[in-house]
């Protein structure tokens, strides 16, 4: 399945494009802090043959809403949402990327950032790539209680509340072998379904948000559907060893065992 862009699945969730209220229904989208605004600093650390994307924002507010309308065909208003693309800069050459965001946005409509999304990929020149479809993996802050929907794979948030949120996940190429023939490669960084594992947070004092991937290139694991379905995928780790999986995800502490 084609991944859909960020806007879309963001109106998939809830925040469904309508109307914005305002002068001719067009709310100033401009971002305009003030100089006593907050802002929050993420810094990513770029590995080899990794792809960083531009964070995606989504601001809300409440003062230029959004009209949707219920199964009923009813009008009812909604916070207003503004989706914004910001790429990270470069610093001194090194293979760190840092982005400022305002918090407070700011603006006529007084724009809150509401969700902050991290998305990163195996880069395009990695052998592994030819002939499959890449998946990006993403990290999500949530800054608001009106967000992006779970289905990113980074599961349900888990809240912070420090200033400095220091993150370095382990990440396994995955190869995900389809009924269709099809091939998928993702980087796979445990079951977000469980907390430890989990790449969502709800943020509510951090100024500063650092993000380390540890990416093992060369650990492969390929995930192969059953000969005779229904039936279990089977893994098959760095090593050779294989094994069936009851679900759609290896055995992430076995990876981290031979990394």
């Amino acid at each position: 399945m084609k991944t859909l862009n960020f806007l879309s699945r963001a109106a998939v969730i809830g925040s469904a494009f309508g109307l914005l209220c305002g002068c001719d229904n067009r709310p100033d989208r401009t971002l305009s802090p003030r100089e006593e605004a907050k802002w929050v600093t993420v810094t990513f650390r770029v590995p080899e043959g990794i792809t960083l994307k531009p964070a995606e924002l989504l601001y809300r507010s409440e003062q230029c809403k959004s009209v949707r309308y219920n199964s009923s065909n009813e009008p009812h208003n909604i916070p207003g949402y503004n989706d914004v693309e910001q790429p990270f800069s470069s610093q001194d050459g090194s293979d760190s990327r840092r982005l400022r965001v305002a918090v407070d946005g700011g603006g006529s409509c007084h724009w809150q950032l509401n969700s902050l999304m991290v998305s990163f990929r195996i880069a395009g020149d990695n052998p592994l790539v030819k002939g499959k479809e890449v998946i990006d993996t993403s990290y999500i802050f949530d800054f608001g209680d009106y967000g992006l929907s779970d289905g990113y794979g980074t599961g349900r948030a888990k809240a912070f509340g420090g200033e400095q949120l220091a993150l370095k996940t382990d990440f396994f190429p995955m190869v995900v072998h389809h009924i269709d023939n099809k091939l998928d490669l993702s980087l796979f960084g445990g079951d977000t379904g469980r907390e430890q594992w989990r790449r969502r947070y709800k943020i509510v004092n951090a100024k500063r948000i650092d993000i380390e991937p540890q990416i093992h290139l060369t650990k492969v694991v390929e995930l192969v559907p059953p000969a005779i379905r229904p039936g279990n995928l089977t893994a098959t780790y760095p090593d050779g060893s294989s094994e069936e999986i009851p679900y759609i995800y290896p055995d992430y502490n076995k990876l981290l065992s031979m990394k």
